[in-house]
């Protein structure tokens, strides 16, 4: 399918069983859900990514919200949330034609997005109307989601340019983006009114889509550089999405409106391909099991509690759910010290990833997406070690990707692509 939604609605009606405080006690106080009300302020601060965060762009999209400075999710005032006059800005600010050019621009980006970018942000038809109209009426009152918005129309755009329209857009979305995710709010105001509770909720749903199309996207841009680590960008990703999601759900515990319920409850799908997922599960944990008797130090808890949300997320992929929904879930339940074995490049933690990696690949078709998931199952048989290449011998039937090894140390399997 073209065009669908990131994790949107995460899942929720999964998820909560999932991140439930007795689960989570052994983990890292980073879960939202581990924490009360009144913990919040000591939330961690926002994971960098290098590729954003190390640019500087020269590009200022809009003269009512200065790109370098946070845009505070705050419900804007009439006067705040329409263009300022022309004549209250200072003679040295803008020209008259560089302010009808940037208005222009918001105007280009926010019609792309209500006539196509939406559609990366929605998983069914009854998704698709609160895409196209009712976030974007929203974002008339939250500047941080209105700045998320236009970064991620930029970023769709570049996406289909070529050259230096290409790399305007690719500095037009950055700029937009600080800000929008300056404006996240982490601390939860009981306050506040619900609707700002909305627009946190969609912000981050699309600060997820934007970081992984972003580094997807630039990568291709910069072709005379040196690409950084695969698995490097991918886990300061990883990390990022996980904090994204973390106050998704806090803010999706204070909506209750059913304006946005398809976007919370989505359609049940049908099945579309053999369920093979338990036998892949059990593989692994056998595996888990291996190691323990192999070595007194394996962390075997912190294993199965990701091979365990995992298969939920695999579960769901063979009945034909819709991987925007869940896939990203993973990146916040599991605990946050098998994130350090990733980094560590401990060789069981990448065979784990490499199964990961098949419910990414199914997302190839997003623009946003693209072949971040063969990427990182080319990486990981790059870096293991022939005697753990069997294991991810499924991912890769189930991906197609094509990992060059020698034959001697393939062991054949019976197959369970799908």
């Amino acid at each position: 399918m073209e065009g669908l939604v990131p994790i949107a609605p995460c899942h929720l009606s999964h998820m909560s069983s999932l991140t439930q405080p007795s689960q989570y006690k052994e983990q890292s106080s980073t879960c939202v859900h581990c924490l009360d009300r009144n913990m919040l302020s000591q939330y961690p601060p926002r994971p960098r990514l290098t590729r954003l965060d190390s640019k500087h762009g020269s590009f200022l999209p809009s003269t009512s919200i200065s790109p370098s400075s946070p845009t505070p999710m705050t419900e804007s005032s009439p006067s705040q949330s329409d263009p300022q006059p022309r004549q209250e800005h200072p003679p040295t600010c803008f020209s008259t034609h560089i302010e009808e050019t940037l208005h222009l621009k918001d105007l280009e980006l926010m019609m792309h997005w209500c006539t196509t970018t939406y559609k990366s942000m929605a998983g069914d038809s009854a998704s698709e109307q609160i895409w196209q109209t009712t976030i974007p009426q929203l974002s008339l009152r939250y500047p941080a989601l209105r700045q998320g918005i236009l970064a991620l129309s930029a970023l769709h755009l570049a996406s289909t340019s070529t050259s230096s329209r290409r790399w305007r857009y690719l500095e037009t979305a950055r700029s937009y983006q600080a800000p929008a995710l300056a404006g996240i709010h982490v601390e939860v105001d009981e306050n506040a009114p619900e609707s700002e509770s909305q627009a946190t909720f969609a912000l981050c749903c699309i600060m997820i889509v934007f970081t992984f199309g972003f580094c997807q996207i630039d990568s291709e841009n910069d072709s005379d550089e040196e690409p950084p680590d695969v698995l490097d960008e991918f886990f300061e990703v990883f990390q990022l999405t996980r904090w994204l999601v973390s106050i998704l759900l806090a803010s999706m515990e204070r909506i209750t409106t059913s304006e946005l319920d398809p976007l919370f409850h989505p359609e049940d799908p049908l099945p579309t391909m053999p369920d093979m997922s338990r036998l892949v599960v059990l593989s692994l944990q056998r595996q888990n099991d291996i190691e323990a008797m192999r070595d007194a130090t394996h962390q075997t808890d912190l294993y199965d509690s990701a091979i365990e949300h995992l298969s939920h997320a695999l579960e769901k992929l063979m009945k034909g759910g819709e991987p925007k929904v869940f896939a990203f879930g993973w990146s916040f339940c599991i605990p946050a010290e098998f994130l350090e074995l990733l980094e560590a490049r401990r060789p069981f933690a990448l065979v784990v990833l490499a199964h990961y990696s098949v419910i990414l690949h199914h997302l190839k078709s997003s623009w946003w997406m693209g072949d971040w998931g063969n990427r990182i199952l080319q990486e990981i048989g790059d870096i293991l070690e022939p005697e753990w290449q069997d294991l991810i011998n499924w991912p890769i039937d189930a991906t197609g990707c094509f990992l060059p090894r020698n034959e001697a140390c393939v062991r054949v399997v019976s197959p369970l692509s799908f």
